[in-house]
């Protein structure tokens, strides 16, 4: 029964489509160091072309590859539609998180979904004190505008240190 119980409680805050942390589930006051935002290219194009349903197996997919990606200590998360989150374990070096960021494209650009060629753009966010989700969140998806309006399918990477 606990067993059952603890499992139905984890559930509940994962998506069902993507097996991600749901948006809910995050407390936007918590203190984080390092934040990446993901955004699928193009994806209305992908439903307006394909239909929703392909629509759906592409984000499921795009998941499954962030979720392969990251380690067990990160926090994967569906922000919404086909946005998606990663907040980093502990500090990460801004070696580590470009090693990190070009394998995110790589897996997701490297083999089709549904027959479909799919790339995403991404914003990171990296800090040397830990500063509030909400606040990280912001910056990360600045990053993210500037990776869609530079081309997409590239990443950008906002650190504390361009801030001062």
């Amino acid at each position: 029964m606990i067993t059952f119980l603890f499992k139905f409680v984890t559930e509940s805050k994962k998506d069902k489509l993507t097996g991600l942390y749901r948006k809910d589930y995050l407390n936007e006051k918590n203190l984080i160091n390092c934040i990446i935002v993901i955004d699928i290219d193009f994806f209305k194009k992908v439903n307006d072309t394909y239909g929703h349903q392909v629509g759906d197996l592409v984000i499921a997919e795009v998941s499954n590859r962030i979720r392969n990606t990251i380690r067990k200590t990160d926090v994967g998360v569906r922000w919404g539609g086909e946005e998606f989150v990663i907040l980093l374990d502990g500090v990460m070096n801004i070696s580590d998180l470009n090693v990190k960021l070009e394998k995110l494209l790589k897996i997701i650009s490297d083999k089709k979904i549904e027959d479909i060629n799919v790339t995403i753009s991404i914003g990171a966010f990296l800090s040397s004190n830990s500063i509030m989700l909400s606040e990280a969140f912001k910056y990360a998806d600045d990053a993210l505008y500037q990776s869609k309006m530079a081309g997409r399918n590239q990443y950008t990477i906002f650190t504390d240190e361009k801030l001062k």
